[in-house]
């Protein structure tokens, strides 16, 4: 079964401490922890945001995007989990969801990771899917790109993320 913990550490290997970047999408962010997600955790300012704990961060990616204990590849788990934390958990799982129905699967694609995902997450071969996590993740950042020009000054960050195996 997947660990939160080795999952919540990889994390941190992408998310940094405070940044206020005016081109990103997401404002301002501490330890990749947004203002708007701060906000519905009681961070109701860049302030309060700026001094969140490591510990505070990890239950709010806990109790905000964590939903993968019964996926049985930590790497799998740790991957989809990056998703969520970077594209948002309705539109990763969305995309694990549709990935899965390819290959047989019929989940109804709802954004939740439930236990009908999960069984069919953990049918697949984890080497397969995680080339697949991979390749969906890389087109989410070119669209993103092409329907955001600005955002370019992301890409290459982005593009080394997705392609990133935990």
């Amino acid at each position: 079964m997947a660990d939160f913990g080795s999952a919540f550490h990889y994390i941190l290997r992408w998310e940094g401490a405070w940044s206020d970047d005016p081109l990103d999408p997401g404002g301002p962010t501490m330890y990749g922890v947004t203002l708007a997600t701060g906000r519905r955790h009681g961070f109701a300012t860049k302030e309060a945001l700026r001094a969140i704990t490591l510990d505070q961060a990890a239950a709010i990616y806990r109790a905000s995007y964590w939903r993968f204990d019964g996926v049985l590849d930590q790497s799998v788990a740790t991957k989809v989990f990056d998703m969520a934390v970077n594209i948002g958990l309705l539109s990763a799982v969305k995309k694990v969801q549709r990935l899965l129905n390819v290959y047989g699967a019929d989940l109804v694609v709802d954004g939740y990771f439930g236990p009908l995902t999960t069984v069919e997450v953990n049918r697949r071969d984890p080497d397969l899917v995680m080339d697949l996590l991979c390749g969906i993740s890389k087109e989410h950042y070119e669209s993103v790109v092409a329907k955001r020009p600005e955002s370019r000054k992301f890409l290459k960050g982005w593009l080394r993320r997705a392609g990133a195996v935990p």
